[in-house]
């Protein structure tokens, strides 16, 4: 599937559509730059591990299970951001999908974010396997927050202190949710 999409300003369109193995490498260098920023993912640059390789397996493997899903925005060539779906493994657990989003940081603000949430919502909807869709979320980023909220979804709980700093300082995390067909 593909959804294109006008970033703001009108000028430049940006397309959605399904990773393909190919996108690993543009992928990886977009993952890395978004850890690099150090601010709102768990995982920090020096404790990723990531490779090419690993990343054409993720992709291949999302594809393959039929409640998961891998997109990626571009725009002339370039991966400005990607979203995923990782769909349960478990039979007691396939309904549900647990989400993550990254946007290169010049790409935020112009409309990437929005267009991959209503693409992977799309998607979504209209898989036969989903019915909620699942993610967590620093209580300080307040722009990803809002982007959630304004796709539909509700804070679920909070886990205190789950995250210590490298200041010593701790940070919440929030556990957020849509139910697909909200």
């Amino acid at each position: 599937m593909r959804w294109t999409t006008p970033l703001s300003g009108g000028k430049t369109l940006l397309l959605v559509e399904e990773a393909r193995v190919e996108d690993a490498r543009g992928i990886l260098a977009l993952h890395l730059q978004v850890l690099s920023e150090s601010r709102y993912f768990i995982t920090e640059p020096h404790e990723f591990s990531g490779s090419v390789d690993q990343k054409a397996r993720r992709i291949a493997e999302l594809d393959r299970a039929s409640n998961s899903a891998f997109l990626v925005a571009k725009c002339d060539g370039r991966i400005l951001g990607y979203v995923t779906v990782q769909g349960g493994h478990l039979r007691r657990m396939r309904h549900t999908g647990k989400l993550e989003i990254m946007v290169v940081a010049d790409a935020r603000g112009t409309g990437v974010g929005n267009a991959l949430m209503q693409a992977i919502l799309d998607w979504a909807t209209r898989n036969p396997h989903l019915v909620k869709l699942g993610l967590n979320v620093f209580t300080d980023n307040e722009r990803a927050i809002r982007l959630y909220e304004r796709f539909g979804f509700r804070e679920e709980g909070r886990r205190l202190r789950e995250y210590r700093m490298d200041d010593g300082s701790y940070r919440d995390d929030v556990l957020m949710y849509r139910f697909v067909d909200d």
